[in-house]
């Protein structure tokens, strides 16, 4: 699998933009307006609707580091204006591969909400509109949005504690083939226990997945937080990734002409995770 690789190191990507983190355990009062999600029929989980959000950038241009952080910055502290908004996250691109190898994936924000309507608000809501007007550019971004159930237990709910201050998000969105009709739900089944086996082998802190409610294709959505960036690769290297990725391209590579089977990875994403600076949130 080819990846485009985002021109910057490990090392100096502080330097880079703000690094962002999951709802931050030193915000108790800001958190305290959010409601955790109803329970669900099992009393050990309980629904969520993950949200999320990717600025693609313009074919021939980007953003100055400077501009990315500020839309991140802004992106991320829209979670403490938004009624329902669990958590949150923010972070560049550092690896991109698309089915048809267009533009560059440069940044993405995910948020955790407790109920589908509250997520559509946000998405269709002024806040939103307005970050997005003042701060896009000539990028654009693409929106996705899935329901999943997650451990009833607070610091996996809200994504807080050690395990969820750094680490890498993995986003993986998932397809019929070219040409494929829609897999039975038995064969989604499968492939998504290989991804969760694939992904918890090498110590994934959370993983969730579900069909994107705002694609007017039959999309399901997979994300995964992992501690380092090492186990995030050894993920996507995994025969569970690799027999999905043969229609996945870097911007200007040959596509391959290899088929194995009728769900096929359309994008994939690595996106960095890490700590934001209270004082610049912006209320």
């Amino acid at each position: 699998m080819n990846f485009l690789r985002a021109p910057c190191s490990t090392s100096g990507r502080s330097a880079l933009l703000t690094r962002h983190n999951a709802l931050a355990p030193t915000r108790v009062h800001a958190r305290a307006r959010f409601s955790a999600p109803p329970r669900s029929a099992r009393a050990d989980t309980v629904p969520v609707w993950e949200t999320l959000v990717v600025v693609n950038g313009a074919a021939g241009s980007s953003q100055t580091p400077e501009e990315q952080k500020e839309l991140l910055d802004t992106l991320w502290t829209l979670q403490y204006r938004t009624p329902g908004a669990c958590c949150a996250s923010a972070g560049p691109v550092l690896q991109s591969a698309t089915r048809d190898g267009a533009g560059s994936l440069q940044a993405a924000v995910y948020y955790r909400f407790s109920a589908q309507a509250q997520a559509e608000r946000f998405v269709a809501g002024s806040a939103f509109a307005d970050a997005k007007a003042r701060l896009l550019g000539s990028a654009t971004v693409s929106l996705s949005l899935w329901k999943v159930l997650v451990p009833n237990d607070m610091e996996a709910l809200f994504k807080r504690g050690a395990a969820f201050d750094t680490g890498v998000d993995v986003i993986l969105s998932l397809e019929p083939a070219a040409g494929a009709e829609a897999p039975a739900v038995d064969l989604i089944v499968e492939t998504v226990g290989r991804l969760q086996s694939a992904a918890m082998a090498v110590n994934s802190v959370q993983v969730s997945c579900g069909a994107d409610l705002l694609s007017m294709t039959s999309k399901l959505m997979w994300m995964g937080r992992f501690p380092q960036e090492e186990s995030a690769q050894r993920f996507l290297q995994s025969p569970a990734v690799v027999e999905l990725s043969s229609a996945l391209r870097s911007p200007g590579a040959s596509p391959s002409t290899t088929s194995h089977g009728p769900l096929a990875l359309t994008s994939v994403a690595l996106i960095e995770i890490g700590a934001v600076e209270q004082s610049k949130e912006r209320m």
